[in-house]
């Protein structure tokens, strides 16, 4: 067991950060015992307790750990709200240790007592599955936290467990809106080239699906068994390394892995690869999120972009709704996703503002007009 004594919290003043965008609170929780830091992002709570996902990752400092869970936790907020969901936003990112690519149980124990700490003047805050963090984590950090949703269901017709799933359904449903809207409608996905940036968990239950449609598939990841995995149920991938992944003739680009990689620079050579859409899993897609200017960059290029936080709801509609019926939650994604795009693109269309933009003004719009009611 932890010793709960060798853990802080303190409460920290971001307000001067460029990343900062009227974020409510950001904790920083350390264990110098444990050599253990995370934080813990809260950007809004008008629409209810703040919900995100836990990230366990390397980063080269604390302040690019602050920025992280800056931009993460913002996007959980207009994730949430373009959603339709009683729930704000927040994000916790946790400084992985060297040689520990997964988060050992010491971890996930201060970690746990770190949330308890987070919540105890009021609940703010629940934590979920992300990047390096599973199902069975959380069911393990269930001993020592409520503060987290996603843990396993004992019955599959009752929501819990992994959300990755839903959110490659909610993308990829999203992904047929995209392509009734560049292509026309009852375009499907047979012959469409679709480049994925990231085959794990969501990206690649979103490799099956647009293989059963007839998709023409390439891809790339940091992990080559990614690939090994589909080809044994015959869902052929063909593979590129990291960076070739913006050169390869496609149609649709799906970015289903870490955040920032699209610029105006790869943007241009997706463009040059003849993409007319980007839609992916990925959070924060855009390199530089404050203005939107790859949203904009995109659009003057003739790219549909499809905002991260509107499409790759699905994950979040599934934990924030634990505890309901799994097949209503799962049509409500189906039937979500697509209708939450076609909104953006004709607010898009109707203003003339870019798609990311369009997207957040909706976004905080729900925010408030929640906050008005409530005063």
């Amino acid at each position: 067991m932890i010793n709960k004594d060798n853990i802080t919290v303190e409460n920290l003043d971001v307000t001067k950060h460029s990343e900062f965008k009227n974020h409510e609170k950001v904790f920083r929780v350390s264990a110098p015992e444990y050599n253990f830091v995370a934080f813990v992002g809260v950007h809004s709570t008008v629409l209810g307790a703040a919900e995100g996902g836990i990230r366990y990752k390397p980063y080269d400092s604390e302040d690019d750990a602050i920025t992280d869970v800056l931009r993460l936790s913002e996007g959980m907020t207009l994730k949430n709200a373009g959603a339709g969901l009683s729930a704000g936003g927040g994000k916790t990112v946790v400084m992985a240790l060297d040689g520990e690519p997964k988060p050992s149980e010491l971890v996930l124990q201060v970690l746990a007592e770190g949330l308890n700490r987070v919540n105890e003047k009021g609940v703010i805050y629940f934590g979920a599955q992300d990047m390096n963090i599973s199902e069975e984590n959380l069911n393990y950090m269930g001993a020592y936290t409520r503060y987290i949703k996603g843990a396993s269901s004992d019955d599959p017709q009752i929501v819990g467990g992994t959300p990755s799933p839903l959110t490659a359904i909610g993308v990829f449903e999203a992904m047929k809106q995209a392509v009734a809207e560049v292509y026309g409608a009852g375009r499907g996905f047979d012959g469409l080239r679709v480049s994925l940036q990231g085959i794990g968990s969501v990206g690649g239950a979103l490799a099956r699906l647009l293989d059963r449609e007839g998709a023409v598939l390439t891809g790339c990841d940091i992990d080559d068994e990614a690939f090994a995995v589909l080809r044994a149920e015959g869902v052929i991938v063909r593979q590129v390394d990291l960076d070739e992944i913006y050169d390869q003739p496609a149609d649709i680009f799906a970015p289903n892995a870490i955040g920032g990689t699209i610029s105006d620079e790869t943007a241009q050579r997706l463009a040059n690869a003849g993409v007319l859409i980007v839609c992916g899993a990925a959070n924060n897609q855009q390199k530089e999120q404050v203005g939107h200017k790859q949203s904009k960059k995109l659009q003057q290029l003739g790219i549909l972009y499809c905002p991260d936080f509107i499409v790759n709801a699905g994950g979040i509609i599934w934990v924030n709704q634990v505890g309901m019926n799994a097949e209503t939650v799962r049509e409500r994604i189906r039937t979500h996703m697509p209708q939450s795009l076609k909104k953006i693109i004709q607010l898009h269309q109707k203003t003339g503002e870019d798609m990311g933009q369009a997207a957040e003004n909706y976004s905080l719009s729900v925010v408030r007009e929640a906050a008005e009611k409530a005063a």
